[in-house]
């Protein structure tokens, strides 16, 4: 949590910014990290502290619901705990670039990833890109939504910001990206100006569990856009949309059998 909150403080900008944290009953020390950094910058930093916790009885996008309805900026970035930014001037980076780029509705950026149980940084695909490119709905789908890391996305502040029929799934990054897709363009910079952890504990990371919110997320985001699909016009999107339901088919019932097969 250090970390994140050092990230947050050294970045250099030209416009002000607030700290927007929500802690979800955590049991270690995190919460007294949090009033300590609080009592240093009370004007910048604003959490929220829960008695309870909220995502073992299920509540989901603690973000979306806790987090994005109070923010005050133009625009928002996410980060979570066990992530941080590297690169001071993220922020005014990607401010630069929106404010540049109307027609992009967001953006994002590359990280380094670092891998608890080996505890050293593992090469990934972000480290290849060399140039900014713009996200295509067939990427998204087709990797899951992980053609970004989750620490790296800017976008627009622009209430009513999140559709409440999503605030139930329980992976927030492919919902959240292809949400945003599907308002407008987002860029991909290739700039790797953050950190993302990998640990056991993630709701990807960890084998039976996280298979199953895979498996779970992606019904529900099939429901979801295949609703949706219904209300657009024979269009490219459409077309996408289409693609996405046989290839989430296809990858629902191999996530099955990974969870039925267990290697002897």
């Amino acid at each position: 949590m250090k970390e994140a909150l050092d990230g947050f403080l050294i970045q250099k900008t030209d416009f002000p910014f607030e700290i927007l944290i929500h802690d979800d009953a955590s049991t270690d020390d995190t919460v007294q990290i949090i009033l300590d950094y609080q009592k240093k910058y009370p004007d910048l930093i604003k959490p929220i502290f829960q008695e309870k916790n909220l995502w073992s009885q299920g509540t989901r996008a603690l973000s979306a619901t806790y987090n994005f309805p109070r923010a005050q900026g133009k625009y928002i970035a996410m980060c979570e705990g066990d992530d941080f930014w590297t690169d001071p001037y993220k922020l005014q980076n990607q401010v630069d670039f929106l404010e540049n780029n109307p027609d992009y509705v967001a953006c994002v950026h590359g990280a380094h990833f670092f891998d608890e149980s080996l505890n050293s940084r593992v090469e990934t695909k972000f480290e290849k890109v060399k140039e900014d490119f713009d996200l295509d709905l067939f990427k998204i789908f087709h990797e899951s939504g992980g053609v970004y890391p989750s620490c790296s996305i800017m976008m627009r502040n622009t209430p009513p910001f999140y559709p409440k029929e999503l605030l139930r799934f329980p992976s927030g990054d492919l919902t959240l990206i292809v949400f945003l897709k599907m308002k407008g363009k987002i860029r991909f910079m290739k700039g790797l100006w953050a950190t993302y952890r990998i640990h056991a504990n993630g709701v990807y990371q960890g084998e039976n569990r996280g298979i199953k919110n895979i498996i779970k997320n992606r019904y529900l985001i099939q429901e979801y856009y295949s609703n949706l699909s219904k209300k657009l016009p024979k269009s490219s999107t459409r077309r996408l949309l289409f693609i996405f339901k046989v290839k989430n088919y296809l990858s629902i019932m191999y996530l099955k059998m990974k969870v039925l097969v267990k290697p002897t």
